[in-house]
């Protein structure tokens, strides 16, 4: 028996879900509204329908709510629902902060979209990233009050802060850099005796860690 991708139901599917409603499923992560526009954009640009079937008006909005997403303090939220504008203060933007995945499927998005990425605050974003790094090498995923660095912790979160220091082409520019030998050395430490690499140091290998891994 052989199976073929139906790819016209594929490309109706995500064009769908980028120019019209979400379907219901997806609403309890209207926070998240980042990591699905990933997603979408990429599923239709390796189906090779992303331009032809999008207006250079259209790709310029998409572009354009990415950035609205931009954080001032550097990275990107995960939507544009946290942004409090000018109520923001010292007292509440805790609850507005940048988000580490968020800000690696808002670079991966841009370049998707082929954005020249001259809109992305590179010095703010590289010194927002270095503050995430723990002192066992790996990431958080956000700071909270007085810079306290939250969730993450983890081998996704690693390959995150590799791929927005490359993309953001810090080693061709001057400006804050994370301690690379320490992520290294976490990387080495979460390899098990198997051969694979797992979440963190003493976890069990699993294909994700892998993955995040030999990318990072």
């Amino acid at each position: 028996m052989s199976f073929t991708l139906n790819k016209s139901n594929h490309v109706r599917y995500f064009l769908r879900c980028l120019k019209t409603l979400l379907p219901t499923a997806y609403t309890s992560n209207d926070s998240q509204r980042m990591t699905l526009a990933f997603f979408i954009l990429c599923a239709l640009d390796l189906l090779d329908a992303l331009v032809s079937n999008t207006t250079e008006t259209e790709r310029s909005a998409f572009i354009d709510w990415i950035y609205g997403c931009q954080h001032p303090d550097g990275g990107f939220r995960g939507f544009t629902g946290a942004d409090m504008g000018e109520r923001r203060s010292k007292e509440n933007q805790h609850w507005d902060p940048a988000n580490i995945a968020a800000t690696y499927f808002a670079l991966t998005s841009l370049a998707v979209l082929r954005d020249d990425l001259e809109r992305v605050r590179r010095k703010e974003c590289l010194r927002w990233l270095k503050q995430l790094q723990l002192q066992d090498g790996t990431f958080g995923e956000a700071l909270s009050l007085g810079g306290e660095v939250r969730g993450g912790r983890d081998m996704r979160f690693c390959y995150c802060a590799a791929a927005i220091r490359w993309i953001l082409g810090l080693d061709n520019r001057e400006g804050d850099d994370i301690d690379v030998e320490g992520m290294m050395w976490f990387f080495e430490a979460s390899q098990t005796y198997e051969g694979g690499f797992a979440n963190g140091p003493f976890h069990e290998a699993q294909g994700t860690p892998n993955l995040a891994s030999a990318a990072g």
